[in-house]
């Protein structure tokens, strides 16, 4: 996995290529709570070049929603690959992170 990040809007963007899972989960867990101890605002995280995302890649991500909305933050998530999607939609998760198509469509 790669790992990009740049400003964008309001707050930041990460943007991630490769696989995440249970080897390169940690090292998002690093980068998204070094901006959540700083309190950035919003997170904008990109899976466009996200080829495969494992139960630790999406523990990550629900930790870091925690942690966000602890100082009334959020976490959009952006342009989610249709294979990605389907592990997001079976777990429900939909409902419970800001997904967008792209970042033009994210406010």
């Amino acid at each position: 996995m790669k790992i990009v990040t740049d400003s964008f809007k309001s707050g930041i963007i990460v943007r991630l290529s490769g696989d995440i899972d249970l080897e390169t989960s940690p090292e998002l867990r690093t980068e998204l709570i070094s901006h959540i101890t700083k309190k950035v605002n919003p997170i904008f995280v990109d899976f466009e070049a996200v080829s495969y995302v494992d139960s630790s890649g999406i523990a990550t991500l629900v930790e870091a929603l925690k942690l966000i909305k602890g100082y009334n933050g959020s976490l959009k998530l952006i342009a989610i690959p249709k294979s990605v999607i389907e592990i997001f939609n079976f777990l429900k998760l939909e409902k419970v992170f800001e997904i967008y198509t792209d970042a033009s469509s994210c406010g």
